[in-house]
């Protein structure tokens, strides 16, 4: 399976006026030594209360330890941006001043509106307040503009709402256009880092994320990576509507994870209403039917298990040079660790390898100029010749330590076959390197060639998994409830780790929210004179 490479938009996306979002409301925050942070200026054209709202949403818990940040977050259906800046000020204001620009967008052109269009213009605004809190003029006639119809509208044809969307990454959930160039302020820029952040963890999280379970990142600010990682793990972990035609009725509001970006203390009340999605009402549309992915810098919403299924925690390490970085944890709710299986680290290992091969030789025929900080970062961080000791770098904290009946296994396997490598163990990677692709084919943009690699992953699960459902009703009688059998093949095919026992709950679980059946899942075992044996 390579990767399609299905261009139908090749305009630039750096940002023209015409595409931004119109605004549905724009507000100033800054901090009061007597009161806190509150609102100072605002202006709305919806009915949507902003007051002990937004100032919280756009300020988390300790951004006043940076010099600026920018923070996505949702508010009464509504995608919201804030640009913040910490700026020296007089002793009579403690010697800082902090400054935040907000806006408000409709959430009906993707997960944050395409907010991210604005970015800029937000930052410059809350840089001159910074150096003049008397002046509200650059807010004024941003609104002004915003108020009247967008510049250009009456001569120059505008693209359709779904030719917006399509070159909006937001809305993706099929193979994305190889020669799309993203703004410079789209979170999926960050993909890269991302996936050296994470490493193999980056399938642990697509598994729960596939699982529709709610999922929050924990860090200290800034919150921008964060928010951009909430993000690209929505993105990832989407469902195409293609796809969807092989699942069962009613999963509709499954094919994507919603997203609710930052999240603080204020927003406790709105977490715990989801837990019980049942429960809202016809008002509540708006809200997630099941599981969410989030990001806060608040750790007693950490401490708050019922909130949450999944706690992926970013230590202030996590950017570091290799030799003093700290891996990101990742745990359930009830404290059981989450690693990635053995499968998984080959996966990371080859894509990794890829992507390092593919820009080391995008650098030496065509320099640095053009590549962003984060594909940079992820460059720098990589081994200098290949990625052969990436087994050096991930201990048990990161991937499940190999059993004892696997090493048994391998051993016997190596001595059966007088020392040849594992023809299972080879055909799996021969998969997987199939799944990946060839990654040159996105030469102007590695970010939707990971996107369009996870996605083809999950189409892969999905039409497998569909077809062992076919079969056995073919096999079975309707009236049969016995259930479907998974064997080892079988979950090897699908990508997943034959002797990780969370990969077999995960097809479980799999199975049952989006086809609605019962499996019995079945590991790895020894051939031996013509029989099968469990191995434990």
């Amino acid at each position: 399976m390579s990767a399609s490479t299905t261009s139908s938009v090749g305009e630039d996306y750096t940002g023209a006026e015409n595409e931004a979002p119109k605004l549905s409301a724009l507000f100033l925050i800054k901090f009061d030594k007597k009161v806190g942070y509150i609102i100072v200026w605002k202006r709305s054209s919806i009915d949507v209360p902003l007051d002990g709202a937004v100032e919280y949403k756009s300020l988390p818990s300790g951004l006043h330890s940076v010099k600026d940040d920018l923070v996505y977050f949702v508010h009464e259906g509504y995608a919201g941006l804030s640009a913040f800046v910490n700026a020296p000020a007089s002793e009579a204001e403690r010697n800082a001043q902090f400054v935040a620009v907000g806006v408000l967008v409709p959430l009906s052109e993707g997960r944050l509106g395409r907010s991210w269009l604005l970015a800029e213009r937000l930052e410059h605004i809350a840089s001159v307040i910074a150096e003049d809190p008397t002046s509200t003029g650059p807010l004024e006639d941003f609104w002004e503009e915003q108020s009247r119809p967008h510049a250009g509208s009456s001569s120059t044809k505008q693209p359709s709402q779904n030719q917006s969307r399509a070159r909006a990454l937001s809305t993706i959930t099929a193979v994305v256009p190889q020669d799309q160039s993203l703004h410079p302020y789209h979170p999926a820029r960050s993909i890269l880092l991302y996936i050296n952040i994470f490493g193999p963890l980056i399938f642990r999280l697509q598994q729960a994320a596939l699982l529709r379970k709610r999922i929050l990142f924990v860090g200290a600010p800034p919150v921008r990576k964060m928010c951009e990682f909430v993000f690209n793990l929505s993105v990832l972990s989407s469902i195409s509507a293609r796809d969807s035609e092989y699942l069962s009725p009613g999963t509709e509001n499954l094919l994507r994870l919603p997203s609710l970006f930052s999240v603080g203390v204020h927003d406790i009340p709105l977490l715990d209403k989801l837990r019980s999605p049942e429960t809202n009402d016809a008002r509540d549309d708006a809200l997630p039917a099941r599981g969410w992915v989030a990001c806060t810098t608040d750790e007693i919403i950490a401490s708050k298990t019922q909130l949450y299924d999944i706690v992926v925690e970013l230590p202030s390490t996590h950017d570091a040079a290799p030799q003093k970085r700290r891996w990101p944890t990742m745990r359930t709710s009830e404290g059981a660790p989450i690693r990635a299986t053995q499968r998984d680290l080959r996966r990371y290992k080859l894509l990794h390898h890829e992507l390092w091969k593919n820009q080391h030789e995008g650098d030496e025929s065509n320099g640095d100029a053009d590549a962003d900080d984060d594909t940079i970062a992820l460059l720098r961080q990589s081994t200098v010749k290949s990625d052969d000791g990436l087994n050096e770098s991930y201990d048990d904290t990161v991937v499940e330590a190999m059993t004892w009946s696997r090493l048994a296994y391998l051993g016997f396997m190596w001595w059966a076959s007088a020392g040849e490598q594992d023809a299972d163990t080879a055909a799996e990677r021969e998969r997987d390197r199939d799944v990946l692709g060839d990654l040159s084919d996105y030469q102007e943009g590695l970010p939707t060639a990971i996107i369009a690699y996870f996605h083809r992953s999950t189409s892969l699960l999905v039409k497998n998994l569909n077809a062992m459902v076919d079969r056995h009703d073919e096999e079975t009688d309707d009236d049969d409830d016995d259930a479907l059998i998974v064997d080892r093949d079988d979950v090897s095919r699908l990508g997943l780790d034959t002797w990780s026992e969370a990969d077999k709950a995960f097809i479980q679980e799999f199975l049952w929210m989006y086809f609605g059946r019962q499996a019995e899942v079945q590991g790895a075992s020894l051939e031996c004179c013509g029989m099968r044996m469990p191995v434990l």
